[in-house]
């Protein structure tokens, strides 16, 4: 896989010492049979060291590499409901690139690769709750904009970053894991880069926040047309008026030992996306029946309206004057 790397991994360092080393990989190109569809393949990653990148750079190949596997089966496998452990007998695409009526649309939210399953459990799960939360904060303002004390200064100091150039902004709304995304801002204030990140602890979860917005960043640049919109005023009026939201201190909250999901999107599901038995990696996939599975595009939520989610936070009342989700 890693044979023809030299053209098709790239990496980028910045001066700043702190500053993660980011690496874009291009590992493989999956089709159907018919050739009709292309899956994603692109995978990025930030780390301190090349084995660290590429690490998480297999990692993410993984997990779209085994989302296409169970796309092509017909096979059946199981998935366990977290809360009650009940076990289900479903087909393996329904693990995969796709839409049903019990899951909505999917894509790989909620997938994660490794070695250690309970871990893995856990990254899943918080990457379906953030990619919720981001919603709940972009569509509803259901959120708050972080105030740079001492102690967040500190951390973007770390990266380089001027707090007028950055816009943080918290939110915990379903569950209790610290959600945070990012906006990294040019001096004209528009948006060049932004990221988000669920964990337990939250000034982890701010620096996993800022190490995507800067991988995001950087592949802005790379790109011939901007992945953000640019002297848009709609946008601009939009973003100004998320701004306003009512702000909070983060560094004295604490660490969660736990996750504990709000009724009723209790109801996260796993299912291991391992076809081969004899694989060194574990790829799981947390999915839910009342959560978005994908990730909450204008476009994602008009396909998914039904939604438990949806219906009770009203989203798709709110898309009518809404301007498309700024993370990527």
């Amino acid at each position: 896989m890693f044979d023809y790397y030299q053209k098709s991994f790239f990496m980028n360092k910045t001066v700043f010492n702190d500053d993660p080393i980011i690496g874009l990989g291009v590992f493989k190109v999956e089709k159907t049979k018919n050739k009709k569809k292309i899956f994603p393949y692109s995978n990025t990653s930030s780390g301190k060291n090349k084995i660290e990148i590429f690490g998480k750079l297999h990692n993410e190949f993984l997990e779209r590499f085994k989302m296409v596997n169970n796309y092509r089966s017909n096979k059946k496998t199981e998935i366990i409901l977290i809360n009650g452990l009940k076990k289900t007998l479903v087909k393996r695409n329904v693990l995969t690139y796709s839409y049903d009526s019990k899951y909505g649309h999917k894509d790989t939210t909620g997938t994660a690769s490794g070695l250690n399953s309970a871990i893995l459990i856990e990254k899943a799960i918080c990457e379906l709750l953030e990619k919720n939360e981001l919603m709940l904060m972009w569509y509803k303002k259901l959120c708050s904009l972080v105030k740079i004390t001492p102690a967040v200064k500190a951390v973007l100091l770390q990266y380089g970053i001027n707090e007028k150039n950055i816009k943080i902004f918290y939110a915990q709304n379903i569950s209790n894991i610290h959600t945070i995304i990012v906006f990294i801002l040019n001096d004209n204030l528009q948006i060049i880069g932004s990221g988000i990140s669920g964990d337990k602890d939250v000034m982890h979860t701010l620096v996993s926040a800022i190490e995507e917005a800067l991988m995001q960043k950087w592949m802005d640049e790379l790109s011939p047309k901007s992945m953000y919109l640019k002297n848009n005023k709609k946008f601009d009026d939009y973003f100004f008026t998320l701004c306003n939201v009512k702000q909070i201190s983060i560094e004295n909250l604490k660490s969660v030992q736990k996750i504990i999901i709000n009724p009723p999107f209790d109801d996260i599901e796993i299912g291991l996306l391992n076809i081969a038995g004899c694989r060194r990696e574990i790829t799981i996939k947390a999915i839910s029946k009342t959560m978005f599975n994908c990730i909450p595009t204008i476009s994602n939520i008009r396909k998914n309206k039904t939604r438990v989610i949806s219906v009770l936070y009203g989203i798709e009342n709110e898309l009518k004057n809404a301007v498309e989700c700024a993370v990527i």
